[in-house]
């Protein structure tokens, strides 16, 4: 079975004065590479950062996140449904979930899997997560950012800086 989604287990709880506290809701802003094994260099990933933390002054933090191998990065409570991107017909959760088991192996591979509904070749990235969902090396993210979406001109400075499109989620656990 996968692991949890990238440092899920550090967002059940806070630390208010010192004392560990779980229960507390929080949300995060991620932008990962639509190329999940895409990991700029240690310039761009850094000039990134400072820029995200000028769009997102107010947050709890700002961090990059570079993974070994293919994570998941998922987004939480606002999960609504899975799609088809051929079809676009609803992909059910037990199907999928058996997927992400399958492709699984100390990170993910992406392998190719046909779908239930029209049988057609993808990725488990591939796949129209609503919410947006994805598979990356490399992250970067907003905790509480103190700001609901972010705007559109800000991504594609991102992206810009990155050298790379961004795929933005918006977690709430």
């Amino acid at each position: 079975m996968p692991p949890q989604p990238a440092a899920a287990a550090d967002r059940h709880a806070a630390t208010i004065g010192g004392i560990r506290v779980c229960g507390m809701s929080d949300n995060w802003i991620t932008l990962i590479p639509d190329n999940p094994r895409f990991v700029p260099d240690l310039i761009k990933q850094a000039q990134a950062r400072e820029r995200f933390a000028e769009i997102a002054p107010a947050a709890d933090s700002v961090e990059i996140k570079v993974c070994q191998k293919v994570e998941f990065f998922d987004c939480g409570g606002n999960f609504e449904r899975i799609l088809c991107p051929s079809c676009r017909l609803e992909i059910p959760v037990r199907w999928w979930q058996l997927r992400m088991e399958q492709d699984y192996s100390d990170g993910f591979m992406l392998g190719e899997f046909r779908t239930p509904c029209c049988t057609k070749p993808v990725t488990l990235n591939d796949l129209i997560y609503e919410w947006p969902q994805g598979f990356a090396r490399f992250a970067l993210d907003a905790m509480n950012p103190r700001f609901g979406m972010l705007d559109e001109k800000y991504k594609e400075e991102l992206e810009r800086i990155l050298g790379t499109n961004l795929r933005v989620i918006y977690q709430h656990l």
